[in-house]
């Protein structure tokens, strides 16, 4: 006599693991690498331009701004912008799947949408002031000090995006390391 066949389990088909698709995995990479690019050009501004407007003549730097500020935002604008978007489309699809990295996804985008929010909430007027050629001279070692806070600010959220992101798409090749 053959002992009964126990009945078998159904599991949901979103809570078995499997590999995430190749085309999941070129977003999250995209994602990571736009982030880091954001927050690399953060530092670098933190690290060698704002020390550097700062300890030149007001006259001096609103002249050199006017060409260097809307430079770098040319460059670090769509890069802010592309690492938003596909960190929102990583984190839509971890969650929609979930995969075990969602949370760590939904943080970095977050984050990183903060350094998009930071824009109309300070970026937007202080820079559109700092171009203005009727800038008061004598204002502008306070507004490069506030600046340099919000934007020490900024490169912190782009920093954190970018390493959250970073054990977040770690955490999304290595799947069994829950």
């Amino acid at each position: 006599m053959t002992a009964p066949t126990p009945p078998t389990t159904r599991t949901h088909p979103a809570a078995t693991p499997r590999q995430p698709s190749p085309a999941t995995l070129v977003t999250a990479t995209a994602a990571l690498v736009g982030s880091g690019a954001f927050a690399t050009g953060c530092l670098l501004t933190q690290a060698v331009s704002v020390p550097t407007w700062r300890a030149m003549p007001p006259e001096e730097f609103l002249e050199r701004f006017a060409t260097a500020g809307p430079a770098t935002g040319a460059v670090l604008f769509p890069l802010e912008m592309a690492a938003v978007a596909l960190l929102g489309a990583t984190t839509y699809t971890a969650v929609r799947r979930r995969r075990p990295a969602r949370l760590r996804w939904a943080v970095a985008t977050v984050s990183m949408a903060g350094t998009v929010a930071l824009l109309p909430i300070y970026f937007a007027g202080a820079n559109r002031a700092l171009l203005d050629t009727e800038f008061p001279a004598g204002d502008v070692a306070g507004e490069l000090h506030r600046w340099n806070a919000w934007n020490w600010l900024r490169t912190g959220l782009a920093v954190a995006a970018t390493a959250t992101g970073a054990t977040a798409l770690a955490r999304t090749l290595s799947p069994s390391a829950d």
